[in-house]
Formats: C-alpha cells, sequence, structure tokens
C-alpha cells in the first residue's frame, strides 16, 4: 500500500510540474529553454544504497548547475563524482555540477552520477522510480529511472564495502556504484 501511494504521488507531482511548464516549444514538445534528462536508470547492489544514471542536456542560453537531488524513495540523495586517487577509484560528493549552454553531461558509472542513501525498501529490477533533480536556473526536474540489475563493472571498482557514513570513500575501499 505505501509503495502505491509513493507511486501515485510521484505521478501527481509529474504531471504537476509538467502542466505548470512553460517556454518555447522544439518538435518533441518539450521547452527548448530548459534542462532534458535522458536515458534514466538506477542499479542497487544491496537494500539500503543505489546510484541513478542519465543524461542532462542544458537547453538554456546560459550555463546551469545540478545543486542536488531527491527521491521518495530515498532517505538522502546525494551528487557524486569518481576521481582516481592514488591509483585507486574514489567516490566523493560534489556540491554541483556545471552544465553550459547546448550542453550535455552524461552522468554514468566511473564518472557524475546520483546516490541515494537509506532506501526506503529494496529496488525491484525492471520496476522505476522517481528522482527529483535541483538545478539553480531551472529549478526541480522529476525523472523516471528504470532499475537495472546490479553488475559490478571490471574497473569501475568492486563491493560497496568502505562507504563512510557521509557517503565518501572511507580508506577500506571502493563501490562498485560509482
Amino acid at each position: 500500500m505505501r509503495r502505491m501511494l509513493v507511486a501515485l504521488a510521484a505521478f501527481a507531482l509529474v504531471g504537476l510540474l509538467a502542466a505548470c511548464g512553460g517556454g518555447r516549444q522544439d518538435e518533441s514538445g518539450l521547452g527548448e529553454d530548459t534542462i532534458h534528462v535522458a536515458d534514466a536508470w538506477a542499479r542497487s547492489p544491496s537494500e539500503d544504497v543505489a546510484a541513478v544514471y542519465f543524461s542532462a542536456h542544458n537547453g538554456q542560453e546560459e550555463e546551469d548547475r545540478l545543486i542536488g537531488a531527491s527521491s521518495p524513495v530515498a532517505g538522502r540523495a546525494e551528487v557524486h563524482e569518481t576521481v582516481e586517487e592514488d591509483g585507486e577509484m574514489q567516490m566523493r560528493p560534489v556540491e554541483a555540477v556545471a552544465i553550459g549552454p547546448d550542453e550535455t553531461v552524461e552522468f554514468e558509472p566511473g564518472g557524475y552520477h546520483v546516490m541515494l542513501f537509506e532506501l526506503t525498501e529494496p529496488l525491484e529490477v525492471g520496476s522505476t522510480i522517481t528522482v527529483v533533480l535541483e538545478f539553480e536556473r531551472a529549478g526541480q526536474v522529476p525523472v523516471e529511472a528504470i532499475v537495472k540489475p546490479y553488475v559490478p563493472e571490471e574497473g569501475h571498482m568492486g563491493d560497496m564495502g568502505g562507504m563512510d557514513e557521509e557517503g565518501g570513500m572511507g580508506a577500506t575501499g571502493a563501490t562498485g556504484m560509482g
């Protein structure tokens, strides 16, 4: 029942935000003067954490910045990047990700991504989750991400060990999420 209520609330939010949209329209019916998010997907190697990936295109005439995220399926969400440090891949939160005018930034394994912490329940492969991306100029952009199976990628770290309480990497290891 709770899952159904969360899904209905997310659906209502997406519909409300879509109805409130304005601005110029392109052939797809989307405003060209906003942020467009495509190909959103998530994976979850454990019951309490997940990563979300997507591409974000800035159709605005000025730079915008992804400054945060939230999701009804998580207690908290953070924007992260994966970097190589001392020969090891490390995941760390970032304050913002800049997207220039008419630029596309890929949020993908081994790079930028959104981490979801304190999941309300395990994510089911094949289901969709709502993530609301917060941009400095464009505001809130709701995204539906399909949950894919978790498969550790060679070269993109091993297991979920090493995640510290703040969501950064501890000294003990790396994650397969970034």
